[in-house]
């Protein structure tokens, strides 16, 4: 997961992108009015007040996995891999196994 020690106006306009959200939304939802994220996106530099920052951060870290691969995208980061579960994975690799032997059943000469 991408970390963010200092928001700016550029960082905000990337999860804001990311969520897919309009910027009346984005602003409703950090209270803030969207003239306020459309300075953001004139001046990138631009740093948000600690409350702001904080708000960043919770919805960076509510945001959904897809998400977060287009907020790091957005950024210009190398970090394009969705976060795996190792139980689903495990499950996966189980499966796997299952089919291969269901297979080799079905192949002439197979075992029964």
């Amino acid at each position: 997961m991408t970390i963010i020690d200092e928001w700016t106006g550029r960082h905000a306009h990337a999860l804001r992108t990311a969520l897919r959200l309009t910027n009346e939304a984005f602003a409703e939802r950090l209270g803030i009015s969207p003239r306020t994220l459309t300075k953001w996106r004139e001046r990138p530099e631009s740093v948000p007040s600690p409350l702001l920052q904080e708000a960043l951060d919770t919805y960076l870290n509510q945001a959904p996995p897809d998400a977060h691969v287009r907020f790091a995208a957005n950024l210009g980061l190398d970090n394009h891999q969705v976060p795996v579960d190792s139980a689903v994975l495990t499950q996966l690799n189980t499966t796997l196994g299952d089919l291969t032997r269901a297979l080799a059943r079905l192949q002439p000469g197979g075992s029964e």
